[in-house]
């Protein structure tokens, strides 16, 4: 083996002796494919114009190579030329080899052990030391893991949106090429079904097997790019949640609408609710009013058989006592008087009374009288309502039947309704219009002109009783 160092590993050709470690000096071997003629040393590999990170694996170009003793490090991956565009030569090493925190690995994990002493000369006091600097060291040594671990997941991620990023074009337009080539091979074979002719049958059979070669090689491509598996996971998980949020959206609107319709039906249910109840409480209402009436009336009816009863005791007694007159009986003053008072105290009590009953069954009347004027007004702006509605039916029908239906606002026909209206809107266009009119008129006298007419132009009467009857039938609808 040649003494070379070419990879990280050393090799001895045989038979040779030890190499001697005294020396001081070391000539530059070619090392990781890279000519030997190395400029100055810098550190960081500055003077190689890449990044400025220590040289892996603790390379001094000055230190001789080690012992054949000492274990050679582990071998480090491909490495592009340090030619190529963009890329250092020690970008291929992984991140502990550089200026980030070494990774976590449990066979390798970096303890300080200290010095051989004596154990019996050591006090207590060193115990304590050593048990207090070993809890530090431990505590840095998990700082430095977790500071690793979350650097290594920031950098993953990182490289993961940027290949993401690098790919979805690339996949994107080879995606859109292969479309086309299909598009144009259907056309390709629609045009050799249609196309019987051998020369121009030749001539497009071989153009379609061109198209068909290079859909091949995009397809090719298409299934040789690098992440294109995980592209195609991505996208479908994305197009899941787009169709998820699409319909958790979709759901949202419905149960909006839904609530809204239930809002609607619930107001009106509460207007016909209170509509029902008013309408209960004015027939309740009435009735009682009805009663009280009934009562008023009933007591003015026994007040007056009263006072016809009092008349008619009043008439016996006058009988009575010219009875007894005529037969020589005469009455005493006293029982007269008493008679007389009695008498006169029933009739103011009868008096009070109907005053009374009367006031009552004129209130009653003029509340009945008042709900009656109410419940008449309702009924006549019911008629009045309904008559209107009729009325502006019966007008749109006409306007309808004159000037067409009208249209809405986003109709085609909208554009050339605005234009023939614009008169009605625009002085300016009613100006213009009118101006245009104006250079047809001609004189009175002129045995051509024809004067402008100056109500609707209705149609003539219909001929025969069939139409007529037509007609009317559509009025009375």
């Amino acid at each position: 083996m040649d003494g070379l160092h070419h990879g990280g590993s050393l090799q001895t050709p045989p038979g040779s002796s030890p190499p001697d470690h005294s020396v001081s000096s070391w000539t530059f071997p070619p090392a990781y494919g890279v000519s030997g003629d190395f400029p100055q040393h810098l550190p960081g590999g500055a003077a190689f114009g890449g990044p400025g990170i220590p040289i892996p694996y603790g390379f001094d170009p000055a230190a001789p190579p080690p012992p054949l003793g000492f274990p050679e490090p582990a071998p480090p991956g491909p490495v592009k030329a340090y030619g190529s565009v963009g890329v250092s030569i020690f970008q291929a090493y992984p991140p502990q080899l550089g200026a980030h925190p070494p990774r976590y690995e449990p066979d390798c994990v970096p303890r300080q052990t200290c010095p051989p002493q004596d154990r019996e000369s050591r006090s207590g006091t060193h115990r304590e030391d050593e048990e207090a600097r070993q809890k530090r060291q431990d505590q840095q040594w998990l700082v430095r893991f977790l500071q690793s671990r979350a650097q290594t997941t920031g950098d993953l991620e990182t490289q993961l949106q940027l290949r993401m990023s690098v790919l979805t074009p690339a996949l994107r337009d080879t995606l859109y090429g292969a479309a086309r080539l299909v598009s144009r091979l259907e056309d390709q074979c629609d045009g050799l079904r249609q196309n019987l002719d051998f020369g121009g049958w030749a001539n497009s059979c071989l153009q379609a097997l061109r198209v068909k070669e290079e859909l091949q090689d995009q397809l090719k491509r298409l299934s040789q790019v690098q992440g294109s598996d995980g592209l195609r996971v991505t996208v479908a998980q994305r197009r899941w949640l787009r169709a998820r949020a699409k319909l958790q959206l979709e759901k949202k609107l419905s149960e909006e609408h839904i609530s809204e319709k239930e809002a609607a039906i619930d107001a009106w249910r509460m207007r016909q609710v209170r509509q029902v109840e008013e309408k209960k409480k004015e027939q309740e209402l009435k009735r009682a009013a009805d009663a009280v009436l009934c009562e008023v009336r009933k007591k003015q009816v026994d007040v007056k058989r009263m006072q016809d009863v009092l008349r008619s005791l009043e008439k016996l007694r006058r009988l009575r006592k010219e009875a007894a007159f005529r037969k020589g009986i005469i009455t005493e003053q006293q029982t007269d008087e008493a008679f007389s008072s009695r008498l006169e105290q029933l009739r103011s009590v009868m008096k009070r009374r109907t005053s009374l009953y009367s006031a009552e069954e004129k209130a009653l009347m003029v509340m009945l009288e008042g709900e009656q004027e109410e419940a008449r007004k309702r009924e006549q702006e019911k008629r009045v309502k309904k008559e209107r509605e009729r009325q502006l039916e019966r007008k749109s029908r006409v306007y309808s039947i004159l000037f067409g239906d009208e249209h809405p606002a986003d109709h085609v026909l909208q554009p050339f309704t605005d234009y023939y209206s614009q008169a009605e809107h625009s002085l300016q266009a009613l100006i213009h219009i009118r101006r245009e009119w104006d250079a047809f008129l001609v004189a009175a006298e002129h045995p051509d002109g024809s004067t402008v007419p100056q109500s609707w132009i209705l149609p003539d009467p219909p001929s025969d009783h069939v139409w007529a009857s037509a007609l009317q039938a559509a009025d009375a609808d």
